[in-house]
């Protein structure tokens, strides 16, 4: 059955606004984390959906080079095909946290498959699990609140992002990143893109060049 343009537009406001400020809303008040509060000049840069093969590793070149450490969040699945990558990421001096196995919706899941997804996704991190948890697309609630306090994990959201799983000008996404510099930002980014296979995967060049212009300006 065919769709509407009027449905069309009313599901792009709901995924790109409503969900976004509901999730924003929502994640605070079971207690993940959407931001450190501080007047410092700080920013906790996070990376989801890795690792990947050629991109992890481009981004931890760039962090390297500027002396600047982040936070990936990793699906399970990646990681069971690329822990060289994991465990390069780790010898760097990143944090890691889990983004379940193979990166659904949680609250669309029944109980017992959130739970697994949760879990097992945690679980192939090995010896390199620590306490972080980022739900995939920061869709929080009470259910996953719940699975994740049960296993003991430290719910982490974000507060500003850039848009990088679109595609856009280099120029866009330094803007994009400057905007998102604030002291306590938690800013999302991607190394690599878990909806999309290694064909539709977009270049994460453009990415890598305003990471490496933003904190040109800011790191150090």
């Amino acid at each position: 059955m065919s769709h509407s343009p009027v449905s069309h537009a009313k599901r792009a406001i709901k995924q790109a606004v409503m969900e976004p400020v509901r999730d924003g809303l929502v994640g605070p008040m079971y207690g993940a984390i959407a931001r450190v509060r501080t007047r410092d000049p700080y920013v906790a840069l996070t990376f989801d959906d890795g690792p990947h093969p050629r991109w992890t590793p481009a981004v931890l070149e760039v962090l390297a080079k500027h002396g600047a450490l982040a936070t990936f969040f990793l699906v399970g699945e990646a990681v069971k095909g690329h822990p060289e990558v994991v465990e390069r990421t780790v010898s760097a001096g990143h944090a890691i946290g889990s983004h379940t196995l193979s990166h659904p919706s949680l609250p669309k899941l029944p109980p017992g498959e959130l739970a697994r997804e949760i879990a097992d996704g945690h679980g192939t991190l090995g010896s390199f699990a620590g306490p972080l948890f980022r739900p995939p697309y920061g869709h929080y609630g009470l259910k996953v609140a719940k699975v994740a306090k049960r296993l003991g994990l430290t719910s982490v959201l974000w507060n500003m992002h850039a848009d990088d799983w679109l595609r856009q000008s280099p120029d866009d996404l330094v803007r994009k990143l400057d905007a998102a510099v604030r002291p306590g930002a938690i800013v999302l980014l991607h190394d690599a893109l878990a909806t999309h296979d290694d064909k539709g995967l977009p270049d994460r060049n453009d990415l890598l060049a305003a990471l490496d212009a933003m904190l040109a300006k800011y790191a150090g």
